[in-house]
């Protein structure tokens, strides 16, 4: 199994990038802050007249490494497992008021959790000058009345009580990194790379402002002449109530996303994922993935990084090896990206260059009449989609279904 400190040093080399350096007091309480933004969460609990209070952060299991970093940066609280996840809480009223209340003071949160925030802080210091966790009749209805207007049950929203993320406020990078390794996604579909970030449409103007930040970001990559600054996509999922900004352009995510994010020091696992995502959007960039050696590649990557490798999965995915990658990227290419080259432009020159001798198509397992088919365009007609449709070229020999049914290869399977 390939460990994540091969797996980062091999990907700084490749881009011939130094690692960041260790982050700082400063940086970390930035990063912290973000990361609460996505994965923290407030808590006030009734049992009967007793009141108790609880902040914590709940991850997966295997991230119970990062949650032990944040309980020793901040010198208070716990860190517990739960069945497949593991748990940072404080619960203690004076390390709530001399610890954590100062420090998202001065680092604010900038989603709606904000006013989450307050709610709590109210419910904590009432708590302080308490001589008893038990309430009386006024004081539960008080209580009760915070706590049903918190969280999931809040209704009316004071966005003016929110901190600025927006107008003459430029998003900290420190924060964006905390709020990404939360909330943020180094996908793939149909085996092509993609970046998200999404949050509930109560905080659009945090991901607005997000999305205006990475408009700006420097261009990483100078060799490429003709990419452009990211193209920020927008949707917006009404049964999750969740909105999502994306960015798909392989040159945008290459020239731009990469080279800024190799320098931001990822805290949690989902470093490991960013690194491979780099091999892969290499491996589109300079166009090994048009070979059948790097399709392959791409393809375990993508089974093996997100949920693929929790421990708790019961089909994890396979790390590929350092010398697999290395062995694919010295291939030989039969066209070369130029400065002026966009990405689909070299994707179009490898069409002519790179064809299988035949394509063999399964239903479910079963040779589909008409196999072998001699272009990617009859191929996919025959299943019922678009001739202009990439699932196939993307997909072939990689096992990976089409539509929950079909598979494609350049051979006969036996």
């Amino acid at each position: 199994m390939l460990n994540s400190i091969s797996i980062f040093t091999f990907t700084y080399s490749l881009f011939n990038k130094k690692e960041p350096l260790p982050i700082n007091k400063e940086q970390f309480s930035s990063w912290l802050a973000g990361f609460i933004d996505g994965e923290g969460n407030f808590q006030v609990f009734l049992d009967r007249f007793y009141l108790r209070v609880m902040f914590r952060i709940r991850l997966h299991k295997d991230e119970i490494n990062v949650l032990t970093k944040i309980q020793e940066f901040l010198g208070v609280g716990r860190v517990i497992i739960e069945g497949n996840s593991s748990v940072f809480i404080i619960s203690n009223v004076k390390d709530l008021i001399n610890i954590l209340f100062p420090l998202l003071d001065k680092y604010n949160l900038y989603t709606s959790k904000w006013l989450d925030y307050i709610d709590f802080k109210k419910v904590v210091y009432f708590l302080s000058k308490s001589e008893t966790t038990r309430l009386s009749l006024s004081e539960l209805e008080k209580i009760q009345n915070i706590i049903s207007n918190m969280n999931s049950g809040r209704t009316e929203y004071n966005y003016s009580l929110i901190p600025k993320i927006t107008g003459a406020e430029r998003v900290n990078p420190f924060w964006l990194l905390g709020f990404i390794e939360g909330e943020g996604t180094f996908g793939y579909k149909n085996l092509s790379p993609f970046f998200q970030v999404g949050h509930n449409i109560r905080s659009y103007h945090v991901l607005e402002a997000i999305a205006n930040y990475l408009q700006t970001i420097p261009k990483g990559f100078k060799f490429s002449l003709k990419s452009k600054a990211p193209t920020i996509n927008n949707s917006f999922n009404k049964k999750t109530n969740v909105s999502v900004i994306s960015i798909l352009s392989i040159d945008a995510l290459y020239d731009y996303l990469l080279f800024f994010l190799l320098d931001m020091p990822f805290q949690t696992r989902k470093g490991v994922d960013f690194h491979y995502w780099c091999i892969v959007l290499h491996l589109h960039k300079l166009g090994y993935f048009y070979l059948q050696e790097g399709r392959n590649l791409v393809y375990l990557i993508s089974q093996y990084v997100n949920t693929g490798r929790y421990s708790t999965n019961p089909n994890p995915g396979k790390a590929p090896s350092i010398t697999l990658i290395k062995k694919v990227l010295n291939l030989n290419l039969p066209v070369t990206l130029t400065p002026w080259m966009s990405h689909v432009d070299l994707a179009k020159a490898f069409v002519p260059k790179v064809k299988a001798s035949g394509i063999w198509v399964y239903d479910n397992g079963v040779l589909l009449n008409g196999s072998p088919f001699s272009s990617f365009a009859s191929a996919m007609k025959a299943i019922g989609y678009s001739k202009t449709s990439i699932a196939g070229r993307r997909t072939i020999d990689t096992g990976k279904l089409i539509g929950g049914r079909f598979t494609f290869y350049s051979k006969p399977v036996k």
